[in-house]
Protein backbone atom coordinates (compact mmCIF):
# COMPACT_ATOMS: atom_id res chain seq x y z
CA UNK A 1 0.00 0.00 0.00
CA UNK A 2 1.52 3.23 -1.06
CA UNK A 3 1.86 6.21 1.18
CA UNK A 4 -0.42 9.04 0.46
CA UNK A 5 1.49 12.36 0.37
CA UNK A 6 -0.39 15.12 1.92
CA UNK A 7 0.14 18.64 0.57
CA UNK A 8 2.43 20.78 2.64
CA UNK A 9 0.79 24.02 3.62
CA UNK A 10 2.65 27.17 2.47
CA UNK A 11 4.88 28.91 4.95
CA UNK A 12 3.56 32.31 5.71
CA UNK A 13 6.23 34.83 6.82
CA UNK A 14 5.39 37.22 9.58
CA UNK A 15 8.20 39.69 8.61
CA UNK A 16 7.32 42.85 6.70
CA UNK A 17 8.79 43.08 3.17
CA UNK A 18 11.88 45.32 2.66
CA UNK A 19 11.13 48.85 1.46
CA UNK A 20 11.49 49.58 -2.21
CA UNK A 21 14.72 51.33 -3.23
CA UNK A 22 14.12 54.92 -4.30
CA UNK A 23 16.38 56.47 -6.99
CA UNK A 24 19.09 58.82 -5.50
CA UNK A 25 18.93 62.41 -6.57
CA UNK A 26 21.89 63.27 -8.87
CA UNK A 27 22.08 67.00 -7.95
CA UNK A 28 23.58 66.16 -4.60
CA UNK A 29 26.44 64.41 -6.33
CA UNK A 30 26.99 67.45 -8.56
CA UNK A 31 27.16 69.74 -5.53
CA UNK A 32 29.84 67.55 -4.04
CA UNK A 33 31.78 67.66 -7.30
CA UNK A 34 31.58 71.46 -7.45
CA UNK A 35 32.70 71.86 -3.85
CA UNK A 36 35.61 69.52 -4.41
CA UNK A 37 36.65 71.41 -7.54
CA UNK A 38 36.52 74.76 -5.73
CA UNK A 39 38.62 73.35 -2.94
CA UNK A 40 41.28 72.14 -5.33
CA UNK A 41 41.24 75.49 -7.16
CA UNK A 42 41.66 77.39 -3.89
CA UNK A 43 44.63 75.23 -2.99
CA UNK A 44 46.19 75.88 -6.40
CA UNK A 45 45.68 79.65 -6.10
CA UNK A 46 47.19 79.75 -2.62
CA UNK A 47 50.16 77.71 -3.80
CA UNK A 48 50.66 79.98 -6.84
CA UNK A 49 50.49 83.10 -4.68
CA UNK A 50 53.01 81.65 -2.26
CA UNK A 51 55.26 80.64 -5.16
CA UNK A 52 55.23 84.12 -6.71
CA UNK A 53 55.72 85.79 -3.33
CA UNK A 54 58.69 83.57 -2.61
CA UNK A 55 60.22 84.43 -5.99
CA UNK A 56 60.04 88.19 -5.34
CA UNK A 57 59.21 90.86 -7.93
CA UNK A 58 59.16 89.72 -11.52
CA UNK A 59 61.37 91.58 -13.93
CA UNK A 60 59.88 93.44 -16.86
CA UNK A 61 62.35 93.07 -19.70
CA UNK A 62 62.48 95.99 -22.13
CA UNK A 63 63.02 95.54 -25.84
CA UNK A 64 65.23 98.57 -26.53
CA UNK A 65 64.68 98.82 -30.28
CA UNK A 66 60.91 98.46 -30.05
CA UNK A 67 60.52 100.79 -27.05
CA UNK A 68 62.66 103.54 -28.60
CA UNK A 69 60.94 103.37 -31.98
CA UNK A 70 57.50 103.49 -30.38
CA UNK A 71 58.43 106.46 -28.20
CA UNK A 72 60.17 108.41 -30.98
CA UNK A 73 57.28 107.85 -33.39
CA UNK A 74 54.72 108.95 -30.82
CA UNK A 75 56.64 112.09 -29.81
CA UNK A 76 58.12 113.22 -33.13
CA UNK A 77 56.63 111.43 -36.12
CA UNK A 78 57.45 108.71 -38.61
CA UNK A 79 60.92 107.37 -39.25
CA UNK A 80 62.50 108.29 -42.60
CA UNK A 81 64.77 105.53 -43.97
CA UNK A 82 66.11 108.01 -46.49
CA UNK A 83 67.19 110.59 -43.89
CA UNK A 84 67.85 107.96 -41.20
CA UNK A 85 65.88 109.80 -38.55
CA UNK A 86 62.42 110.85 -37.40
CA UNK A 87 60.76 113.82 -39.09
CA UNK A 88 59.24 116.35 -36.70
CA UNK A 89 57.40 119.57 -37.56
CA UNK A 90 56.97 122.11 -34.76
CA UNK A 91 54.15 124.60 -34.16
CA UNK A 92 55.77 127.08 -36.56
CA UNK A 93 55.90 124.47 -39.34
CA UNK A 94 59.68 124.23 -39.01
CA UNK A 95 60.95 120.77 -40.01
CA UNK A 96 63.50 118.90 -37.90
CA UNK A 97 65.39 115.65 -38.23
CA UNK A 98 65.47 113.85 -34.87
CA UNK A 99 67.88 111.07 -33.98
CA UNK A 100 68.82 109.15 -30.85
CA UNK A 101 72.33 110.18 -29.81
CA UNK A 102 72.68 108.12 -26.64
CA UNK A 103 70.91 105.20 -24.96
CA UNK A 104 71.54 103.05 -21.89
CA UNK A 105 69.60 100.19 -20.34
CA UNK A 106 69.94 99.48 -16.63
CA UNK A 107 69.02 95.86 -16.00
CA UNK A 108 67.05 94.52 -13.04
CA UNK A 109 66.29 97.73 -11.15
CA UNK A 110 63.59 96.91 -8.58
CA UNK A 111 60.86 95.21 -10.58
CA UNK A 112 62.01 96.18 -14.06
CA UNK A 113 64.72 97.13 -16.48
CA UNK A 114 65.07 100.87 -17.01
CA UNK A 115 65.80 102.39 -20.41
CA UNK A 116 67.27 105.89 -20.81
CA UNK A 117 67.94 107.74 -24.05
CA UNK A 118 68.56 111.21 -25.48
CA UNK A 119 67.28 112.51 -28.82
CA UNK A 120 68.65 115.48 -30.76
CA UNK A 121 66.62 117.54 -33.22
CA UNK A 122 68.39 119.45 -36.01
CA UNK A 123 66.66 122.05 -38.14
CA UNK A 124 66.25 121.04 -41.78
CA UNK A 125 65.47 124.55 -42.99
CA UNK A 126 68.34 126.33 -41.27
CA UNK A 127 65.88 128.97 -40.05
CA UNK A 128 65.39 127.59 -36.57
CA UNK A 129 67.48 126.49 -33.63
CA UNK A 130 68.08 123.06 -32.23
CA UNK A 131 66.36 121.04 -29.53
CA UNK A 132 66.87 117.82 -27.62
CA UNK A 133 64.75 115.42 -25.57
CA UNK A 134 65.42 113.13 -22.62
CA UNK A 135 63.49 109.93 -21.93
CA UNK A 136 63.15 107.20 -19.33
CA UNK A 137 61.06 104.05 -19.89
CA UNK A 138 60.38 101.79 -16.91
CA UNK A 139 57.80 99.45 -15.37
CA UNK A 140 54.47 100.93 -14.33
CA UNK A 141 54.90 99.16 -10.98
CA UNK A 142 51.59 97.27 -11.22
CA UNK A 143 53.14 93.82 -11.37
CA UNK A 144 52.47 93.17 -15.06
CA UNK A 145 54.27 93.93 -18.27
CA UNK A 146 53.10 97.54 -18.45
CA UNK A 147 55.61 100.33 -19.07
CA UNK A 148 55.51 104.09 -18.47
CA UNK A 149 57.46 106.88 -20.12
CA UNK A 150 58.91 109.83 -18.20
CA UNK A 151 60.16 112.41 -20.68
CA UNK A 152 60.80 115.98 -21.70
CA UNK A 153 60.85 115.77 -25.51
CA UNK A 154 61.48 119.44 -26.37
CA UNK A 155 64.26 121.47 -24.74
CA UNK A 156 65.45 124.45 -26.80
CA UNK A 157 68.29 125.73 -24.58
CA UNK A 158 71.05 125.22 -27.17
CA UNK A 159 72.10 126.85 -30.45
CA UNK A 160 74.24 123.90 -31.56
CA UNK A 161 73.05 120.33 -32.13
CA UNK A 162 73.44 117.86 -29.26
CA UNK A 163 75.92 115.26 -30.50
CA UNK A 164 76.94 112.00 -28.75
CA UNK A 165 80.12 113.49 -27.27
CA UNK A 166 78.02 116.18 -25.57
CA UNK A 167 76.08 113.65 -23.49
CA UNK A 168 77.24 111.75 -20.43
CA UNK A 169 75.16 109.23 -18.49
CA UNK A 170 75.96 109.30 -14.78
CA UNK A 171 75.05 107.23 -11.72
CA UNK A 172 74.04 109.92 -9.23
CA UNK A 173 72.63 107.77 -6.40
CA UNK A 174 71.77 104.13 -5.66
CA UNK A 175 68.64 104.19 -7.82
CA UNK A 176 69.06 107.52 -9.63
CA UNK A 177 70.72 107.85 -13.01
CA UNK A 178 70.85 111.08 -14.96
CA UNK A 179 72.29 112.90 -17.93
CA UNK A 180 74.86 115.69 -18.09
CA UNK A 181 74.25 117.45 -21.39
CA UNK A 182 76.45 120.21 -22.79
CA UNK A 183 74.31 122.98 -24.24
CA UNK A 184 75.89 125.76 -26.29
CA UNK A 185 75.34 129.48 -26.86
CA UNK A 186 77.05 130.86 -29.97
CA UNK A 187 78.63 128.99 -32.84
CA UNK A 188 81.89 130.56 -34.03
CA UNK A 189 84.43 131.84 -31.43
CA UNK A 190 86.04 134.05 -34.08
CA UNK A 191 82.80 135.95 -34.50
CA UNK A 192 81.20 135.75 -31.08
CA UNK A 193 81.83 134.48 -27.59
CA UNK A 194 80.88 130.81 -27.41
CA UNK A 195 79.83 129.43 -24.05
CA UNK A 196 78.88 125.90 -23.04
CA UNK A 197 76.91 124.85 -19.96
CA UNK A 198 76.50 121.53 -18.18
CA UNK A 199 72.81 120.70 -17.68
CA UNK A 200 72.14 117.90 -15.18
CA UNK A 201 68.80 116.15 -15.72
CA UNK A 202 67.27 113.11 -14.02
CA UNK A 203 63.86 111.41 -13.70
CA UNK A 204 62.06 112.35 -10.49
CA UNK A 205 58.64 110.78 -10.02
CA UNK A 206 56.58 111.44 -13.13
CA UNK A 207 58.75 114.24 -14.52
CA UNK A 208 62.29 115.07 -15.65
CA UNK A 209 63.95 117.33 -13.07
CA UNK A 210 66.69 119.83 -13.84
CA UNK A 211 69.11 119.29 -10.98
CA UNK A 212 71.75 121.87 -11.97
CA UNK A 213 73.09 124.08 -14.73
CA UNK A 214 76.66 125.36 -14.44
CA UNK A 215 79.50 126.57 -16.67
CA UNK A 216 81.47 124.15 -18.80
CA UNK A 217 83.55 126.31 -21.14
CA UNK A 218 83.99 129.73 -22.76
CA UNK A 219 85.94 130.50 -25.94
CA UNK A 220 86.71 133.65 -27.93
CA UNK A 221 89.33 134.36 -30.59
CA UNK A 222 89.76 138.06 -31.44
CA UNK A 223 92.17 137.21 -34.24
CA UNK A 224 94.89 139.49 -32.85
CA UNK A 225 97.41 139.69 -30.05
CA UNK A 226 95.69 139.28 -26.68
CA UNK A 227 97.25 142.49 -25.33
CA UNK A 228 95.97 144.42 -28.33
CA UNK A 229 92.51 142.85 -27.94
CA UNK A 230 92.45 143.94 -24.29
CA UNK A 231 93.40 147.49 -25.30
CA UNK A 232 90.61 147.58 -27.91
CA UNK A 233 88.14 146.33 -25.33
CA UNK A 234 89.26 148.98 -22.83
CA UNK A 235 88.70 151.70 -25.47
CA UNK A 236 85.23 150.28 -26.17
CA UNK A 237 84.36 150.38 -22.47
CA UNK A 238 85.45 154.03 -22.36
CA UNK A 239 83.21 154.92 -25.30
CA UNK A 240 80.23 153.09 -23.82
CA UNK A 241 80.67 154.90 -20.50
CA UNK A 242 80.74 158.22 -22.35
CA UNK A 243 77.61 157.29 -24.25
CA UNK A 244 75.67 156.48 -21.09
CA UNK A 245 76.89 159.73 -19.52
CA UNK A 246 75.54 161.83 -22.38
CA UNK A 247 72.55 159.68 -23.36
CA UNK A 248 70.03 161.90 -21.56
CA UNK A 249 70.94 164.81 -23.88
CA UNK A 250 71.62 162.76 -27.01
CA UNK A 251 69.62 163.11 -30.19
CA UNK A 252 67.75 160.20 -31.71
CA UNK A 253 70.58 159.66 -34.19
CA UNK A 254 73.22 159.70 -31.44
CA UNK A 255 71.13 157.30 -29.32
CA UNK A 256 70.86 154.79 -32.17
CA UNK A 257 74.63 155.01 -32.78
CA UNK A 258 75.32 154.49 -29.07
CA UNK A 259 73.07 151.45 -28.87
CA UNK A 260 74.90 149.96 -31.85
CA UNK A 261 78.19 150.58 -30.06
CA UNK A 262 77.00 148.76 -26.94
CA UNK A 263 76.01 145.73 -29.02
CA UNK A 264 79.43 145.48 -30.68
CA UNK A 265 81.61 144.47 -27.76
CA UNK A 266 85.04 143.43 -29.10
CA UNK A 267 86.29 139.96 -28.27
CA UNK A 268 89.10 139.24 -25.84
CA UNK A 269 91.25 136.13 -25.76
CA UNK A 270 89.42 133.40 -23.89
CA UNK A 271 89.84 129.67 -23.36
CA UNK A 272 88.23 128.72 -20.04
CA UNK A 273 87.22 125.29 -18.81
CA UNK A 274 85.13 124.15 -15.84
CA UNK A 275 85.42 120.38 -15.37
CA UNK A 276 83.20 118.39 -13.03
CA UNK A 277 83.35 115.08 -11.19
CA UNK A 278 80.55 113.15 -9.52
CA UNK A 279 80.91 111.71 -6.02
CA UNK A 280 80.97 107.94 -5.43
CA UNK A 281 77.46 106.55 -5.03
CA UNK A 282 76.89 106.15 -1.30
CA UNK A 283 73.13 106.29 -0.70
CA UNK A 284 69.65 107.05 -2.03
CA UNK A 285 70.37 110.74 -2.77
CA UNK A 286 72.82 112.32 -5.24
CA UNK A 287 76.20 113.18 -3.76
CA UNK A 288 78.08 116.45 -4.29
CA UNK A 289 79.61 117.58 -7.57
CA UNK A 290 83.17 118.87 -7.64
CA UNK A 291 83.85 121.61 -10.22
CA UNK A 292 87.35 122.85 -11.07
CA UNK A 293 88.24 125.94 -13.14
CA UNK A 294 91.29 126.51 -15.34
CA UNK A 295 92.38 128.41 -18.43
CA UNK A 296 92.09 132.07 -19.46
CA UNK A 297 89.12 134.39 -19.29
CA UNK A 298 88.76 137.93 -20.67
CA UNK A 299 92.42 138.01 -21.71
CA UNK A 300 93.76 137.03 -18.27
CA UNK A 301 94.56 133.76 -16.50
CA UNK A 302 91.54 132.28 -14.75
CA UNK A 303 91.96 131.81 -11.02
CA UNK A 304 92.49 128.11 -10.34
CA UNK A 305 89.71 127.13 -7.99
CA UNK A 306 87.45 124.23 -7.04
CA UNK A 307 83.88 124.16 -5.73
CA UNK A 308 81.91 121.38 -4.04
CA UNK A 309 78.26 121.73 -5.07
CA UNK A 310 75.94 120.12 -2.51
CA UNK A 311 72.57 118.55 -3.27
CA UNK A 312 69.42 119.95 -1.63
CA UNK A 313 67.15 116.95 -1.08
CA UNK A 314 64.08 119.08 -0.22
CA UNK A 315 64.25 121.21 -3.37
CA UNK A 316 65.76 118.32 -5.34
CA UNK A 317 68.43 120.53 -6.92
CA UNK A 318 72.13 121.26 -6.56
CA UNK A 319 72.97 124.59 -4.90
CA UNK A 320 75.03 126.14 -7.70
CA UNK A 321 77.02 129.22 -6.55
CA UNK A 322 76.50 132.44 -8.54
CA UNK A 323 80.02 132.40 -9.99
CA UNK A 324 79.28 129.08 -11.70
CA UNK A 325 75.89 130.01 -13.10
CA UNK A 326 75.66 130.25 -16.92
CA UNK A 327 76.50 133.58 -18.53
CA UNK A 328 75.35 135.36 -21.67
CA UNK A 329 77.32 134.94 -24.87
CA UNK A 330 78.65 138.51 -24.58
CA UNK A 331 79.75 138.49 -20.95
CA UNK A 332 78.51 138.18 -17.38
Amino acid sequence: MSDILEPVPPVVSTESPPPEKKPRRRWGRYVLYVLATLGVLAIVLVAAAYYHASRGPQLVKIDEAYAIDESMTRNYGKYSPEKKGYLYVDQNNEPYLVRVVQQARIEAVGASDELYFVASGTSLSGNAGQFYGVFQIRSDGKGGDGLVEVAEPLRYDTTAPITPEKVRFEALAETTWGWVIKTQSGLNPKQERVTVSNVVLAPHGDRIAELATFRASADADPGSDCAQANAEHAEWEKQVAEYYKLSAEASAEQTAAGEGLVDKEPLRCEHARWTYATAPVMGPLPGPLTVTAKGTQYGAPLEARSWKIMFDSKAYVYNVPPELEPEDAQGD
